[in-house]
Parts: structure tokens; sequence; C-alpha cells
């Protein structure tokens, strides 16, 4: 998923009520119908407030010593990590 196509999944929670609603209510859901394919683990959360942000939250670094399971391998491997798009919108 490019910017743009970020941007116009968004967009409806910006003009319509309800797609607002929906979009509060499960963004992980919105943004995977619009193309997203984010993994299980990875939690998307959305709340009202006066400017549009996307803040990012990076879970404790692994143990370099420690086993990884088939899914970090996944996205180590370019599976997942190389498609998401990261933007601030104001």
């Amino acid at each position: 998923m490019d910017a743009q196509s970020f941007l116009a999944a968004l967009t409806p929670a910006v003009t319509d009520a309800d797609a607002r609603e929906r979009f509060l209510a499960d963004p992980k859901a919105v943004l995977a119908a619009a193309g997203l394919d984010l993994p299980e683990w990875f939690t998307v959360t959305a709340r009202e407030g006066d400017a549009a942000e996307l803040t990012i939250t990076v879970p404790a670094l692994l143990d370099p010593d420690a086993d990884l399971s088939e899914e970090q391998l996944d996205v180590v491997a370019g599976g997942i990590v190389g498609h998401l798009v990261f933007m601030s919108v104001r």
C-alpha cells in the first residue's frame, strides 16, 4: 500500500460519519479492506483528536541470541515491513 492508498483509506473517516464510526471501532479491519495486510501481532488503534497523526510504538528489542518465530522471520525477510508506509499528516 502506498501513501496515496493509505490516505484514501483514511479520508472517509474524516468526511463520512458512518465511515468514521467503522474506522474508530475497528481501524485494522478498515485498513485491511483497503489493502494493508498487517500481521496478527500488530495492533492498530484510532482515536479522535484535533490533528491527524500516525504514532508507531516500537516493541522492545529482541534478544539477538533468541530464536525468531516464523512470523518474525517473515517480517525480517521483508514480507511485511517492506510494505508499511510511515508518515505523519498535519
